[in-house]
């Protein structure tokens, strides 16, 4: 076709020339006319000869089939590479991360694949060695996921969205409640890297959910879905998502209470921009457990806020029934339960949640603050039962915050620079603190030191963390800080060492 276009040019011209002839000398008409005549039919003839040669590849590429999902990510390889956004194929787009480093400890435990942080880069009960590992995760998960939307009508789009995390250094699924079995029955001294998650091993850990999404109307989402208090963690965090420098990033449990909180299953998700105003609701209609006593009390979120100018702030409003806080068994508790199975603190969690972020110029400012309250549940749940994970509980305690409500309270602030458009840096500072909520008041017991350092005294736990980062591209990042972190009074208890230091630097590949 091309080529027949150019013999059409050629034809055109060759008036053009003609008629040029006629207006400069009319008795020279008829020699110019010859030749350009000639010259069209060599042209022609050589046009022809190529015709042919060109006939069998263009036969064999109308005869080939569309490009399938893999030859269209093979076509874009270069392009990621270069920097460009995720793999699509017919509406549907392949996207994810990879981020890993080398990281010291000043009191650290061994890497755990199954642990969804990989390490523990804040201060922990287990902590005992220092030295050098190679760590995952530093400034987010590494993951991968699909997403997909459709109109169906005019204004209307069908969405659904699905993502997993996984550990890169050992290609497991994060699974925290079995990092937790793994080291049942061990020693502090001696376990590796273990944590409580709602991340359990599911093909689809992170979200799966499907919805449909209108400009007007909002959007309406269920399935596996992130919270509204994990979502705005993440909009007003100064080191948004970091694992290694954010105690917000590496600790679930500030998401109303309890980690496995960051995640509702069966969740029913709604939110829509009123001009400068935004609102969210999600409902949870998934059973916190399957046993005696396990029943389905009320579970949800709701937020508001808005963006005017420069300055965004939302609050959230969370209750959870029968919250679920797992825990490894210890060595008395292995001789009398099965050796897979857990403990867990069983609680009813409210909380309410306030950020803000201000942007001026290239500087951004954040503050945050969180006040949730543990107590005893409404409904107990009997051991033993399965949790909403499907892990075993043999020991579960529904009576943790008899005496008193257990209060616990959070607030951050930070910042983050763009020194240019490759360069920028982050620092957030992170201080939470609890109330005594036992049945000994630990104000009045100054002089015994295990009474004021128990559990359920009044403690405290802060967290520095810095970050620097250079986009090679908008794919590609180096990263390097540091986060230090420190425990005291009753959130003390237990503790092999009460701080830590944990500098690392390493890279994180977004598509």
């Amino acid at each position: 076709m091309l080529i027949t276009l150019r013999l059409s040019l050629l034809a055109i011209l060759c008036l053009l020339g003609a008629s040029a002839a006629a207006a400069d000398d009319p008795h020279d008409l008829s020699r110019r006319i010859a030749a350009l005549k000639a010259r069209s039919a060599a042209l022609a003839a050589g046009i022809e000869k190529a015709e042919k040669r060109h006939a069998p590849h263009e036969a064999a590429r109308e005869r080939s089939p569309p490009p399938t999902l893999l030859a269209a990510a093979a076509q874009t390889q270069a392009g990621l590479l270069g920097g460009t956004g995720p793999i699509s194929w017919n509406g549907i787009a392949l996207f994810g991360a990879l981020d890993a480093g080398v990281a010291w400890q000043s009191h650290g435990v061994p890497l755990n694949g199954a642990f969804p942080q990989g390490l523990e880069y804040a201060v922990s009960k287990n902590g005992a060695r220092a030295g050098f590992a190679l760590a995952p995760g530093g400034l987010g998960y590494s993951g991968v996921g699909l997403r997909g939307a459709r109109e169906i009508l005019p204004g209307l789009m069908a969405i659904f969205a699905g993502y997993t995390n996984f550990d890169l250094l050992s290609g497991q699924l994060s699974n925290g409640p079995a990092s937790l079995i793994q080291n049942n029955g061990v020693p502090l001294a001696y376990q590796s890297a273990n944590g409580d998650s709602r991340a359990a091993g599911q093909a689809f850990n992170d979200y799966l959910y499907v919805g449909l999404s209108s400009r007007s109307f909002g959007e309406l989402t269920f399935g596996r879905q992130r919270t509204l208090t994990t979502d705005d963690r993440a909009a007003y965090d100064p080191i948004s998502g970091s694992l290694a420098f954010s105690l917000l990033g590496y600790n679930g449990s500030l998401s109303s209470g309890d980690t496995e909180n960051s995640r509702f299953d069966e969740a029913l998700k709604y939110r829509v921009s009123l001009g400068p105003a935004h609102f969210a609701a999600i409902y949870k209609f998934a059973a916190p457990a399957t046993g005696a006593g396990a029943a389905n009390g009320a579970t949800y979120q709701l937020s508001a806020g808005a963006e005017i100018g420069a300055l965004s702030f939302n609050a959230v409003y969370s209750h959870v029934s029968d919250a679920i806080a797992l825990s490894p068994l210890s060595a008395a508790q292995m001789t009398v339960s099965p050796a897979n199975s857990l403990a867990a603190t069983v609680s009813d969690n409210q909380a309410v949640l306030v950020s803000a972020r201000y942007t001026y110029e290239r500087l951004k400012l954040y503050l945050g603050y969180e006040y949730y309250a543990f107590k005893d549940p409404a409904d107990t749940i009997l051991a033993p039962f399965v949790d909403y994970n499907g892990y075993a509980v043999s020991v579960a305690a529904n009576d943790a915050f008899q005496y008193h409500d257990k209060i616990q309270q959070l607030v951050w602030t930070g910042l983050r620079y763009a020194y240019d458009s490759r360069l920028d840096f982050s620092l957030g500072y992170y201080h939470v603190w609890q109330n005594s909520y036992g049945s000994v008041s630990c104000a009045t017991s100054r002089n015994n030191a295990v009474v004021k350092n128990a559990s359920t005294c009044a403690g405290a736990e802060d967290a520095l963390g810095l970050v620097a980062q250079y986009h090679f591209n908008e794919n590609l990042q180096l990263y390097g800080g540091l986060m230090v972190s420190a425990v005291s009074g009753g959130m003390a208890n237990g503790f092999l060492y009460p701080n830590s230091v944990d500098p690392m630097v390493g890279l994180r590949y977004v598509f």
